[in-house]
């Protein structure tokens, strides 16, 4: 199982929360995190759809997927340059799926396979 990142206790006893950041090396993985921190999805391309958690009582999407676009003069049409994401929150112990789907891999190129698909799980605790 892959923790993103450590958590650390604040003086008052209780947990801070904490961002976890995820993106297309997590694809396939599980991650661990516990009540009140978020998982912030970040995938390389505009081509894809976060299409949300798989338990929203567990893990909870925080507002509608962001879009951003490279610069422009940076890459050539339709290539998909820059990135889709999307924030999460952990409302409670559990597991959920967070999935995205994109039919275009590049310039006039249709996924193959996996390609099109990503997929992480969010165990909290």
């Amino acid at each position: 199982m892959l923790a993103l990142a450590v958590a650390a206790c604040a003086s008052s006893g209780q947990r801070a929360s904490h961002e976890y950041a995820v993106g297309e090396a997590q694809n396939g993985l599980t991650v661990k995190v516990h009540v009140s921190d978020t998982v912030h999805v970040t995938l390389n391309s505009t081509a894809w759809t976060i299409s949300g958690s798989s338990d929203g009582a567990v893990l909870e999407q925080d507002g509608l997927q962001q879009v951003s676009p490279a610069p422009a003069g940076t890459c050539f049409p339709g290539e998909g340059c820059g990135a889709t994401s999307a924030l999460f929150r952990a409302i409670k112990v559990g597991k959920a799926v967070v999935g995205a789907s994109r039919v275009s891999c590049g310039e006039a190129r249709a996924c193959v396979g996996a390609e099109g698909r990503y997929e992480v799980t969010v165990v909290v605790d």
